[in-house]
């Protein structure tokens, strides 16, 4: 199992988002593969501006925006996006 904290998306920009959740402020930068740039991996992102997201405490990094019910109550299982990430930076 993989521990996540959930904020909200705050800003989407030209290859990167902003995340943040009280003072843990993040910026995430993506990586473009043979499909899609990293321009339009961002962009993806427009619509989620305002709603949940989850990143990794440790471990490699992803991004979740969907999530189903937990096994235990007042837990979630968040279902990580297939999406490369270049870095994860605090902001």
């Amino acid at each position: 199992m993989i521990t996540v904290v959930v904020g909200n998306i705050e800003k989407v920009g030209t290859d990167y988002i902003w995340w943040g959740n009280g003072a843990d402020k993040r910026q995430i930068n993506f990586d473009g593969d043979r499909e899609t740039t990293k321009e339009d991996m961002a962009g993806s992102f427009r619509e989620h501006v305002g709603k949940p997201a989850a990143l990794p405490v440790d471990g490699p990094p992803f991004i979740a925006v969907d999530s189903l019910p937990g096994d235990f109550e007042g837990t979630a299982k968040w279902i990580p996006l297939a999406i490369p990430i270049a870095s994860v930076e605090k902001r």
